[in-house]
């Protein structure tokens, strides 16, 4: 949806502005209404991504670049430039767009809605792809919606009002809601699945829940990680 060089332009000062590698999380998208918005067209966006993703790591790069696609550009440059290398991780869920992850990226990111065996299945169709392309397997992050409470009635007394409403059409399945133990078990457990990171997006609606799970989540990221 973004013309290359803007984008180029914001990623480099974003990263500019951390330490470390900074992660460009992008995916091909899908709906009139989010394309009509930015007066993008849908049809025609494979390519698009695809064109629009090689020209901005040109950009970021430092090169000066001339193409017609996504757009004309003409002696086109972005600045700041990042100061390490931009890590491209792709969001895919389809077996083509999965397979274009695997060619495309430095990581895959696994949809939310993914149950413990779909998620089993699609880690699978990536390694695969990757193998199928030469490449070796990247970063494999799934996002995950969760609370993590003091204890498990803690969580669910945050989480069950929120549930019996209605909470984006994920299954239960995929939610990540319990006690430091539960929680932690189930980020265990995609980790023997292969995956390597969780994206966390907090299910909460009360600001106080959802930083008294964030300072969890810290304490637990240290746990695990010194396993």
């Amino acid at each position: 949806m973004w013309h290359p060089v803007l984008l180029a332009e914001q990623v480099g000062t974003l990263a500019s502005m951390t330490t470390g590698r900074f992660i460009l999380q992008c995916a091909l998208g899908g709906g009139d209404d989010q394309f009509g918005g930015m007066g993008v067209p849908l049809r025609g966006r494979v390519a698009r991504f695809e064109s629009t993703l090689a020209v901005l790591r040109r950009l970021l790069a430092g090169e000066e670049v001339t193409t017609d696609e996504p757009l004309p550009l003409r002696a086109a440059r972005g600045g700041p430039l990042p100061p390490e290398p931009v890590d491209v991780w792709i969001g895919a869920s389809a077996p083509g767009a999965i397979d274009r992850a695997a060619r495309l990226g430095d990581g895959w990111i696994a949809a939310p809605d993914l149950t413990p065996a779909q998620a089993a299945q699609k880690i699978e169709e990536y390694r695969s792809s990757c193998a199928a392309h030469g490449r070796p397997v990247g970063v494999t992050a799934i996002r995950r919606d969760v609370h993590l409470g003091a204890d498990r009635a803690d969580a669910w007394r945050v989480a069950d009002p929120i549930l019996s409403h209605g909470y984006r059409g994920l299954p239960r399945e995929s939610l990540v809601v319990g006690g430091a133990a539960e929680v932690g078990r189930a980020f265990a457990d995609l980790g023997d699945l292969g995956y390597s990171h969780v994206l966390v997006r907090h299910l909460g609606a009360d600001q106080r829940d959802v930083l008294a799970s964030y300072e969890r989540l810290g304490d637990l990221r240290s746990e695990l990680v010194g396993l």
